[in-house]
């Protein structure tokens, strides 16, 4: 997808205007002159991207170590209900443009408690969203209306019936929305799905998606919350259960389907986005799923532990979609006629062994390619960024990031069941099932109502 996104009020044009004509008066503390940012080939602050953090967590702090090579950005802002973790980063941030400036410091990033602050500033370009999954159609829904661009961390949503409505408005606000799916952005994986997409396995018949497992973890004594936890505010839209010492950290929270689905969609989004991107009827085209997964028998957590499912579609294509090693290895494998292609983050293998030497030829249609790096991660932010100036979609734009993600909720749902379901995307719908349609979404505690 290609869409350009011109049409938008550009707010980010407006500010930097502004400062490109105000930078000498003005007294906020991330506005400096030109000559200490400008120097060393660096961009002026009237060309730079200001971004607000929202989490600073495990998937904000490597966050911010992407971006920190990148020289057109500022971070400004962090909005995060655990102060110790904020202050962390700040000092992170601080230290690090104080560097890159020559400077004893940098006072330039500001903490806050509420996310919905930091929307309100209207100097903020960019949000970045690492927040836990339970969090993202609030903050993402909220972001784009504020008319700011996105990098929202997968799963796009929660809930599938969530995810529709971010979707929907980032096209009708206008949003550079960049999904944290980044092996889009790693070569290997890029050249995988384009052998998929240009014919040189022949004809793609079977998919093999494996995703790491879930965890077990048992039920913890309720007690407080250490000091300087917004526990309420870490709840936000999802039911308010006592705190315990295990619920809200790495890795449990993604194992309570109170806030996350588990590793079938946290995880999974991430291959199951690569065998969308290698094989568009993946997220086009009506599907059907079944299957058998393992439920924890006791303690805190309730999602998958391992599953095997298979998905259909009408065109004769499958796709196996299992735990790792249950039996499919991790990362995703396209399986044709003609040869095959397997991926994962530790590298790519393909029979016939020349397939990866393969280039691509005048007729054959290239994928989007992110800005170079050795880091994937810092590739796709630089990506966003590229985009947020040309006005076009990112290389993860969210209709795929919210189609990757909708197949490993509709696997939740199809195991929750225990029966055979028909999901339609072009309807956003499961096909005559009022009972698996009445699990597209959840009640949301106020006022956190997307």
């Amino acid at each position: 997808m290609n869409v350009d996104l011109r049409k938008k009020t550009d707010r980010r044009l407006g500010r930097r205007r502004f400062l490109a004509g105000a930078a000498a008066l003005a007294a906020s503390p991330w506005i400096v002159p030109g000559s200490a940012l400008g120097k060393n080939g660096e961009l002026p602050p009237s060309d730079r991207i200001t971004i607000g953090m929202f989490g600073v967590g495990n998937r904000g702090s490597s966050s911010l170590r992407a971006m920190f090579p990148l020289p057109d950005h500022q971070v400004v802002a962090i909005a995060e209900c655990r102060r110790d973790r904020a202050v962390l980063a700040q000092g992170q941030v601080e230290a690090h443009y104080a560097e890159r400036l020559g400077r004893e410091s940098y006072q330039g990033c500001k903490i806050y408690g509420d996310f919905r602050d930091v929307l309100a500033r209207d100097d903020i370009d960019v949000i970045w969203g690492c927040v836990p999954d339970h969090w993202h159609a609030v903050v993402y829904s909220r972001t784009i209306e504020a008319g700011k661009d996105m990098y929202g961390e997968k799963p796009v949503t929660r809930w599938i019936g969530d995810g529709i409505k971010v979707r929907d408005a980032v096209r009708q606000y206008g949003c550079v929305f960049q999904t944290g799916t980044q092996q889009r952005s790693d070569p290997k994986f890029r050249h995988a799905c384009e052998l998929a997409r240009n014919g040189y396995l022949g004809k793609v018949h079977t998919i093999y998606v494996g995703a790491p497992g879930g965890r077990s973890y048992p039920v913890e004594p309720p007690c407080d919350p250490p000091e300087g936890f917004d526990y309420n505010m870490w709840s936000g839209p999802a039911p308010f259960i006592p705190f315990d010492k295990k619920r809200c950290e790495w890795l449990a929270m993604y194992m309570i389907s109170h806030y996350c689905a588990g590793f079938i969609t946290n995880w999974g989004v991430h291959h199951l986005d690569i065998a969308g991107w290698g094989c568009p009827e993946v997220f086009e085209k009506p599907f059907e799923i079944e299957g058998t997964g393992v439920l924890p028998d006791e303690g805190m957590t309730d999602t998958w532990i391992s599953w095997q499912t298979e998905l259909t579609w009408a065109s004769g294509l499958k796709m196996k979609y299992t735990n790792t090693d249950n039996p499919v290895p991790q990362g995703c494998k396209f399986e044709g006629d003609e040869g095959w292609v397997h991926v994962n983050r530790k590298g790519i293998w393909a029979e016939p062994a020349s397939l990866l030497d393969v280039k691509l030829k005048g007729d054959d249609k290239p994928l989007h390619a992110s800005p170079a790096d050795d880091n994937p991660y810092t590739s796709h932010t630089a990506d966003l960024f590229r985009c947020m100036r040309t006005r076009q979609d990112p290389v993860s734009p969210v209709e795929e990031g919210h189609a990757a993600s909708t197949i490993g909720n509709v696997a939740d749902v199809a195991l929750r069941l225990g029966r055979k379901v028909k999901w339609d995307p072009t309807q956003d719908r499961f096909v005559g099932d009022d009972e698996a349609n009445s699990m597209l979404t959840r009640a949301a505690r106020s006022p956190w109502i997307v």
